[in-house]
């Protein structure tokens, strides 16, 4: 297993940023204080696990990459897109994923 970079601030912050979220804004979310968002931003400090989970909640993220970044750059980029999508589109997204799937199973 790959072991942690310390990047971890900086994978919450342009997890946050992606999703047009001030500081504020996500601690309101996960009902803590802003100024505890930065100290992690800025690697002062690692958040519990309770407050991990929430941030991957709501940055859309899984624990395993916010912790040792195992995503591709295209997965990154797919999912920061992905994070920008509305519900609707998400479904129409997704329903064109399984299309294509099962159109290429059948060749």
């Amino acid at each position: 297993m790959k072991a942690p970079d310390h990047k971890l601030g900086n994978r919450i912050k342009s997890a946050r940023k992606a999703k047009k979220l001030t500081q504020e804004k996500l601690a309101e979310q996960i009902n803590i204080s802003t100024s505890y968002i930065a100290e992690i931003e800025n690697k002062r400090t690692i958040p519990s696990f309770e407050i991990m989970c929430s941030l991957c909640k709501i940055l859309n993220l899984s624990l395993d990459n916010i912790i040792f970044d195992t995503e591709s750059d295209s997965i990154k980029q797919i999912n920061l897109l992905l994070s920008q999508c509305s519900e609707k589109q998400l479904s129409v997204i997704h329903a064109m994923i399984e299309a294509m799937l099962q159109a290429e199973a059948s060749i």
